[in-house]
Parts: structure tokens; sequence; C-alpha cells
């Protein structure tokens, strides 16, 4: 916000600056005028190179700022002629700058101290003119409040779209479950802690034929009906992702490879509420695990073990094919 608000004061300055110059603009009190002129520099200046360090600030020290300024803006409307002030079109800047960073609750009352900023003039304009400053007070008030509407509406709606591509780039469309980079980050994140935790590798036994047999749309329901059981065997520290296509993983913070045992034989437990169908073998789960430091010290090395582990546990076990997968 700090940079914006600079450089938008820095530009109503050059405004204020090329105005003066012109011929025939007022010149009544020329010390004020170009004062505030500096004094609007160098304030645009230390935002833009953020010496106010405004990015640390609330939104309150924000408000407080817009609020403060507008006696210096109402007396700079004064000092270049008043109701006929070149300043007039220059205040859709703060209005911008009010309508897009700060919510309706703050936008609204900082827009009606400003447009009351507008109408300043009235202390002082003869009566025969002031109904012309209030016809251009009432324009601005609707010039900011559509202003306002729409930035405010646009704002919402670029967040939320924000919001959608995040959640995108992070979530199994499918299943709703972390996708693979989202463990890659839990991962990096595990790492970076520098603490004990485990990792878990999963894979759905005999996936591929439940697909042959009930078809992938079963084979899919399937997936996301695990997901939400193994979703709610996992501690809010836990990552739990679909890392492929049958295959899931989990970053468990804090846990030793009797915590990762513990873990593995509970989704083993949430696995068997799963069936393709009504009168199919329940969905059974392999899992493997590693612990940091113990079974590896890099990423490259703790995932190898989990790995090596689970293939182990598969190769174990005689092949299923779907011609004897039970579907009685």
């Amino acid at each position: 916000m700090g940079p914006v608000s600079g450089f938008l004061w820095l530009t109503a300055a050059a405004a204020a600056i090329v105005c003066q110059l012109l011929p025939g603009t007022p010149r009544e009190h020329p010390l004020i005028l170009w004062g505030l002129i500096a004094l609007v520099l160098v304030y645009g200046v230390a935002c833009v190179r953020s010496w106010i360090p405004w990015e640390r600030m609330t939104l309150a020290h924000h408000s407080a700022a817009v609020i403060g300024f507008q006696p210096l803006i109402g007396l700079g409307i004064w000092v270049s002629g008043g109701v006929d002030s070149y300043l007039g079109p220059i205040l859709a800047l703060p209005a911008i700058y009010v309508a897009y960073f700060f919510p309706p609750r703050l936008a609204v009352p900082l827009g009606v101290v400003e447009v009351a900023t507008f109408l300043s003039p009235v202390l002082y304009t003869p009566d025969a003119e002031r109904h012309l400053l209030v016809e251009r007070t009432v324009a601005y008030a609707a010039t900011y409040a559509g202003l306002t509407f729409t930035i405010q509406l646009m704002t919402r709606r670029l967040a939320a779209a924000e919001a959608h591509q995040r959640r995108m780039a992070h979530e199994d469309p499918l299943t709703g479950l972390p996708n693979r980079r989202a463990f890659d980050r839990a991962l990096d994140r595990a790492f970076e802690a520098d603490e004990r935790f485990s990792v878990l590798l999963i894979d759905v036994d005999h996936f591929k034929a439940i697909n042959d047999t009930f078809g992938h749309t079963v084979g899919d329901e399937v997936l996301c009906a695990l997901a939400e059981r193994v979703r709610g065997e996992i501690r809010a520290s836990d990552t739990i992702a679909r890392i492929g296509g049958d295959e899931l993983a989990v970053v468990a913070p804090d846990a030793t490879s009797s915590g990762a045992e513990r873990l593995a034989g509970a989704l083993r437990a949430a696995a068997t509420a799963v069936r393709p169908v009504a009168d199919a073998d329940a969905v059974s789960l392999t899992i493997s695990w590693a612990a940091f430091p113990e079974d590896g010290a890099d990423r490259a090395a703790l995932l190898r073990i989990a790995d090596r582990r689970l293939h182990e546990v598969k190769d174990a076990r005689p092949a299923v094919g779907s011609a004897t997968l039970n579907a009685a």
C-alpha cells in the first residue's frame, strides 16, 4: 500500500506543478501552495522508497493517514481556487486508493470524509456560487460511490480467482486431497524444521483390478471415498496427499517409526469401510514408512527407503487380476 500511495501522491504533485505553471491559474497564496507541493513530494518519495514502513502498519494506521491528509487537501483546494480549483479531478486518486485497499466497512466512512473535503469550499464560497459547488459535490459523491462499488467488486472477484488458482495448484481435483506439489512443499518444510518426522507411502491394493472389474467411474468413487476416510485419521499438522493414480503419501511431523506404524494401522482400518460395490471385497492398503533422521538424513534417502519397503511388501503378495477379485 505504501509505494502505491506514494506514486499517487507524486502524480498529484506533478499535476499541481503543471497547473500552477499554466497562465491564468490563481496565485494568491504561492508560498502556501508550493509548501504543500513540496510536502507532498517528500511524502510521496518517502512512501515509494519505503522510508515510512507502511507495510508493517495496520489498516487503522492507513485509515488515520487518509483522514489526517484531508485538512491538507482542503487547504490545497482553498489556495488553488476554491470552488474553481483544478484539484477536483485529482481527488479521484485517493478515491481509487481507498476503494482498492480498504474493505467496505472502512471504504464507506473514508469516502464520506473525502466527499466532505471536496465540499469544504462551501465554508468560504459566496452564496451565489454555492449551488454550483453542491452540484459538483453530488456528482463527485456519485462518482466516488460508483468507483468504490466497481473496484470493490473487481477486487473480490480477483481475490476469489487467485484463491481458486492457489487451491487448484495444490489440490487434487478428484479427491480434494493435497496434490504432489503440496506434498513436496510439506516435505520441504519438515526438512527445514530439522525435527523428527515420518513419511508414509500408501498404495491402494489391486486398484487396476477394481477399474477392470467395475469400471473407472467406480474406481474414481473408491478413491474419493478412501480420501474422505483417511483424511479423518490424520492430525491437523499432518499432510496426506494424492501423489499418483492410486498412490497416497503422508508427511507426519514429530512422528517416530512407532507413531508411523500406528498411523498406518489406522489408515488400513479406515480403508476397510470402503467397497467398490456393496457386495465386493473391502479396499485394502499397502503402507510403508521411513522416519527422519534414522532412516535417512535427506529427501532422496528417506523416500528411497520408504519406496523400497513398499515394494518389498507388495512383491511378497500374489498378484490379483480382475478375474479373481471378489465381486460376488
